[in-house]
């Protein structure tokens, strides 16, 4: 069953990014936007019209560090109890590990993991294809979603998002402003099973789908350049508290992210 809903926005998110470009990252970025990294374009990813232009199959942690950012960064704001750590990023037997441990650091009570291509990969319209595994357990707020290139809070596009409680319920969001968004949620799926999320964002249209089956189109809300977030939040007003039945160790686990752009 596919059904319509509209839920309240946890603007917590544009926080985050704010305090992110007062702090920076982990890895330093580059100080302008960067071309796209030369990559092979192996014909078993060929899509029809589109040209390969990002990849990583997290085979190789080297590549996997000019690609993304890892994210330090904590804030208390609307109940948020997570620090992202550095750390708490791997990548192991090909896949890329966003780590969430119920492990204090400073006045937070969970550990978590982020990556950005902020700075390193910021296209313009393009087609995004991510497979992933998105954890469960009251609390837990996993998102893989876009953020405009020239540092504004808005738009925002989320690819999907998900809270732990209920991984039946995936989200695709186009945020306008703080107020205004289109959103769209599919009972068709498990957040926590593998799912390939697909986002076809071009100057007319958002094309959201999953596992090759659209989910939902709307209006295109951003004609800027935009960078890919993915991470695992913890608490918040969306998400609410983590409880008993919450693992005290979980993860987002990403088998590969492959961006293209149509074939001019």
């Amino acid at each position: 069953m596919v059904s319509y809903a509209c839920r309240r926005h946890d603007h917590l998110k544009h926080i985050v990014l704010l305090l992110l470009l007062l702090s920076g990252c982990s890895s330093a970025p580059a100080e302008t936007h960067s071309d796209p990294i030369p990559i092979a374009k192996p014909t078993t990813f060929a899509v029809p019209g589109w040209n390969l232009v990002f990849q990583d199959e997290f085979d190789d942690p080297e590549t996997s560090t000019l690609l993304w950012n890892k994210v330090h960064l904590g804030t208390t704001a609307h109940g948020r109890l997570h620090h992202y750590l550095p750390e708490q990023v791997s990548i192991e037997n090909g896949m890329l590990h966003l780590q969430t441990d119920n492990i204090p650091y400073k006045e937070f009570a969970y550990r978590s993991g982020a990556v950005t291509t902020q700075n390193r990969f910021e296209p313009l319209y393009g087609k995004f294809v991510i497979r992933a595994k998105l954890p469960e357990g009251k609390g837990m707020f996993p998102a893989i979603w876009l953020l405009p290139a020239n540092n504004e809070a808005f738009p925002e596009i989320d690819i999907v998002e998900m809270i732990g409680q209920k991984p039946e319920e995936l989200w695709h969001v186009a945020h306008v402003n703080e107020t205004t968004n289109d959103n769209f949620v599919t009972t068709d799926y498990i957040g926590a099973d593998w799912n390939i999320y697909t986002l076809d964002w071009s100057k007319e249209n958002l094309i959201f789908s999953l596992n090759g089956v659209e989910t939902f189109r709307t209006a295109n809300i951003s004609h800027t350049p935009m960078y890919v977030w993915m991470n695992v939040a913890v608490g918040g007003v969306w998400a609410e508290t983590p409880d008993a039945s919450t693992p005290t160790s979980t993860e987002m686990v990403v088998d590969y992210v492959r961006i293209y752009e149509r074939d001019t």
